[in-house]
């Protein structure tokens, strides 16, 4: 297993292959700008920024998956706005679970009979930040 975005595995063996490519991750910190007459202003830490990221998986019928059925369960996951873990590599990514904030959905083949062959489509996930009850 190469990962999961909950209950979506990333995987390759000899019946299926479900991967993504064009992974990115953007970390940032926020900052307030205070004015102050006749100088430049004084920039001050104000916290982190939830990470978000980027992948596009190829749902494809000739890599042993159903692209139909794929994304509808991608569609579940978006239409539930559950948070849920993204794990690459064995480690969970960021600092708390994720949602998928967006899906781009580019049907790439569909043969003669209406039947999606390969669908490409993007995610744009945001790490999800629970507040404790103490406000932490």
């Amino acid at each position: 297993m190469i990962g999961s975005f909950g209950e979506v595995v990333f995987e390759v063996s000899d019946e299926k292959v479900r991967t993504f490519r064009d992974y990115q991750i953007q970390r940032s910190a926020k900052y307030s700008e205070h004015a102050i007459h006749g100088r430049k202003g004084l920039l001050e830490f104000t916290g982190l920024s939830p990470a978000s990221a980027s992948l596009s998986i190829k749902l494809d019928a000739g890599l042993g998956v159903n692209p139909k059925e794929e994304l509808n369960n991608l569609r579940e996951i978006l239409n539930k706005h559950e948070a849920v873990p993204f794990i690459l590599d064995g480690e969970p990514q960021g600092d708390g679970l994720w949602v998928l904030e967006s899906l781009n959905e580019n049907f790439e083949i569909i043969d003669n009979h209406g039947t999606f062959i390969s669908i490409n489509v993007s995610l744009n996930l945001k790490e999800y930040i629970e507040v404790e009850a103490n406000g932490s």
